[in-house]
């Protein structure tokens, strides 16, 4: 028999119909039981994915929208349709392709009504995949802050109940918005980064069906963030250009020392919020002091470990780099990132 959450996902891949299928999954299907693709499928499908790419533009219209490079031979690799991530003790970085969150990943949660939810507008039901969780053995690394994706159908519910984290997410496509217990509202739609504090309560509402990347950071009491009312922050994507604005990266530049435009719209505790546009060349960074979150806005770019591992990454993938990490950022193409930075600056 088919459970309800089944027929619900079924509804939303029915309306929302993912652009391009990644190799071995079937539009639609809750599990994957096709067999293994060959190589040769899985090329076809990087290039019918560039040629869709070429001729169809996301909701949201990001600076060179989501093609990371014109020239086919930037399309990403086919290691890269599944995320990575470091297995060992060792402090390798995490990365994933946009198609990771794709609508058809996602797991179905159920109706919000069926958890508990106070639903008193239609009857949304949701969806979720994780990428990396702060309970998976990297408390220390992660600094509390666990990455991943959501999407949810149109509907509306309250929410009194003062959020134990801070969650950061960019919106990929839909519209809603987010209001504080006093009754401000925040409208959203596809592009703009939405910051729900520790401690924030209020309301939701879906106006069109949405999916978005979040960041949830698990940290301590801030002390007088949470006098009066704790406001949700939405902000779109600013127009950033380290050519006119440059400020050159000030430690590790290797070569054209790339020059970087920083933007940030929440600084409250040990969490940090912005956005970051950085010209080509190379620099070095070692031993993180924090951990970083990032999602590819724009731009192609190449992260390196210090066994010599080394990532391709572009439009659309979410990067996750925890503390104490040391590597070689080598950008290739300008890149726009909306960066979430958690734990003690030093």
């Amino acid at each position: 028999m088919i459970s309800a959450e089944s027929t619900a996902k079924a509804a939303w891949l029915a309306k929302n119909a993912p652009a391009w299928s990644p190799p071995g999954s079937f539009r639609g299907s809750v599990a994957n039981t096709s067999p293994p693709a060959s190589s040769a499928s899985l090329a076809t499908e990087d290039v019918a994915k560039q040629a869709w790419l070429a001729k169809n533009k996301p909701a949201w219209d990001p600076p060179g929208g989501f093609v990371g490079s014109s020239s086919l031979a930037a399309v990403p690799t086919t290691a890269n349709l599944e995320a990575h991530s470091d297995k060992s003790p060792s402090c390798e970085f995490v990365h994933a392709p946009l198609s990771y969150f794709a609508l058809d990943r996602l797991t179905a949660k159920g109706s919000r009504r069926s958890q508990g939810g106070l639903v008193d507008v239609g009857d949304p039901h949701d969806f979720t995949r994780p990428l990396a969780k702060d309970s998976e053995g990297r408390a220390a690394q992660w600094r509390g802050a666990s990455v991943g994706a959501w999407a949810c159908t149109i509907g509306g519910w309250d929410s009194p109940k003062l959020r134990p984290t801070t969650e950061t997410f960019l919106v990929l496509d839909g519209e809603g918005s987010v209001t504080d217990a006093d009754g401000i509202g925040h409208p959203f739609g596809a592009g703009d980064v939405v910051v729900l504090p520790k401690h924030w309560c209020g309301r939701w509402d879906i106006k069109r069906d949405i999916h978005k990347v979040w960041v949830v950071h698990d940290h301590p009491d801030v002390v007088g963030a949470a006098n009066g009312i704790v406001r949700a922050v939405v902000s779109p994507l600013p127009s950033l250009s380290p050519e006119a604005q440059a400020v050159p990266v000030v430690e590790g530049a290797l070569h054209e020392a790339p020059a970087n435009v920083k933007h940030t719209i929440y600084d409250v505790g040990l969490t940090r919020v912005g956005f970051l546009s950085c010209s080509p060349g190379s620099f070095v960074v070692v031993e993180r002091s924090t951990t970083e979150c990032f999602f590819v806005v724009d731009g192609v770019f190449f992260l390196t470990n210090p066994d010599g591992s080394a990532r391709r990454c572009s439009t659309g993938d979410t990067v996750l780099l925890p503390q104490g990490w040391s590597g070689l950022w080598n950008i290739i193409e300008p890149v726009t990132k909306v960066w979430i930075e958690v734990g003690v600056r030093k």
